[in-house]
């Protein structure tokens, strides 16, 4: 049942994905609302994480502790809670640290030819899923000279407000100023899809290993396994959604990329978290095979895992400090993007997305 449960989620999280990804286009969106449904997934990420993911995991982990360590028979409770601790720290950190080399292994700032370019480079680090979009749009803007706001006046849905900046004759006349623009865009554009893919499969590790149930809890019923798949699916596919369309704008104006390679990118980026998610539910369900009812606790481990790598696209957002001139960075993409987010309003977002996850698992049924 968890299996099938599983298929549906994944086979609708491919369409809604390809639809978020082909939907830039084809139809002229709003960004503002972009920018809204972002900053609501940065709460509804770290909701999840902390009252769902990581609690469930923490759980399975102890539940399920005696039967994996059944063979240690010299060894005491005490001991085996001591190492369960440390399994649910290495999870946690691994998690979070898989998450930080991606994105600092994918986010390269801009050739430091004069400080305006440094300050537009750090003034582009937005504060949602469009972050991990940061290389293509850094160099685009370097090496045109002049800012894309992501490619969306190109696209004929251009925010209000533009500005377009002259470039300063120091990095004009600058000798190591980048002598092929396609070159460089095409690189970075190479470098985004490569992280966002590798950050999708984290994604579908979450939402298999929520679909894993350990065969000998009590405690766990197909409502609660439910609540939790679909707590998981909702988190993910409001994250997913401002990414998939930021990444397709980005492509469909830069004129160094073919529509093949944009077109296969898109495709990539929309298979790689249900494949995840199933390769997951396949790994994990071989591992309870070999190892008994130990599958409960190796899942338990898993769900850590994925919550640590909500939690470091949740703090990574949230990092408002890093601005130029005593404003926040989300204050400053979004105002250069022409779509801001008021502050209040933007509280009341993040907050909402933070109690989503709580309010909608106990409406389902979830719950001890």
């Amino acid at each position: 049942m968890g299996f099938q449960r599983l298929v549906v989620m994944a086979t609708l999280m491919l369409f809604a994905t390809l639809l978020a990804s082909f939907t830039p286009l084809y139809f002229n969106l709003s960004p503002r609302k972009v920018a809204q449904l972002s900053t609501y997934s940065t709460g509804l990420l770290l909701g999840a994480a902390l009252t769902i993911v990581i609690p469930e995991g923490v759980a399975a982990v102890y539940a399920n502790a005696g039967e994996h360590h059944d063979d240690d028979h010299e060894e005491g409770h005490e001991h085996h809670a001591h190492n369960n601790a440390a399994y649910i720290g290495m999870a946690l950190l691994a998690g979070f640290l898989l998450m930080y080399l991606i994105d600092s292994t994918h986010s390269h700032d801009p050739p430091p030819s004069s400080r305006a370019t440094r300050a537009r480079g750090t003034l582009y680090r937005s504060p949602s899923s469009q972050s991990e979009l940061e290389p293509l749009s850094a160099r685009e803007r370097d090496s045109n000279g002049e800012e894309d706001d992501y490619g969306w006046e190109e696209n004929g849905y251009a925010p209000g407000g533009r500005t377009t900046r002259t470039p300063s004759p120091s990095r004009a006349h600058s000798p190591a100023a980048p002598t092929s623009a396609n070159d460089l865009a095409a690189s970075s554009a190479f470098s985004t899809v490569v992280g966002l893919l590798v950050h999708s499969l984290a994604d579908g590790i979450s939402l298999g290993a929520s679909s894993i149930s350990s065969p000998d809890s009590s405690s766990s019923t197909p409502t609660d396994d439910a609540s939790l798949d679909l707590v998981i699916f909702l988190a993910i596919m409001v994250h997913k959604a401002p990414a998939a369309f930021a990444l397709s704008s980005l492509l469909s104006s830069s004129p160094s990329i073919s529509p093949f390679f944009r077109q296969r990118s898109l495709l990539a980026f929309s298979l790689a978290a249900p494949l995840g998610a199933v390769l997951t539910y396949v790994f994990l369900s071989l591992v309870g095979a070999e190892g008994g009812s130990s599958i409960g606790w190796w899942t338990g481990l898993a769900l850590v895992f994925s919550g640590g790598t909500f939690l470091f696209v949740a703090t990574h957002v949230m990092k408002g400090g890093e601005g130029i001139e005593g404003e926040g960075v989300e204050e400053k993409c979004e105002r250069e993007l022409g779509a801001p987010v008021g502050g209040k309003l933007r509280m009341m977002l993040v907050v909402a997305g933070m109690c989503t996850p709580l309010v909608l698992s106990k409406i389902v049924g979830h719950g001890h």
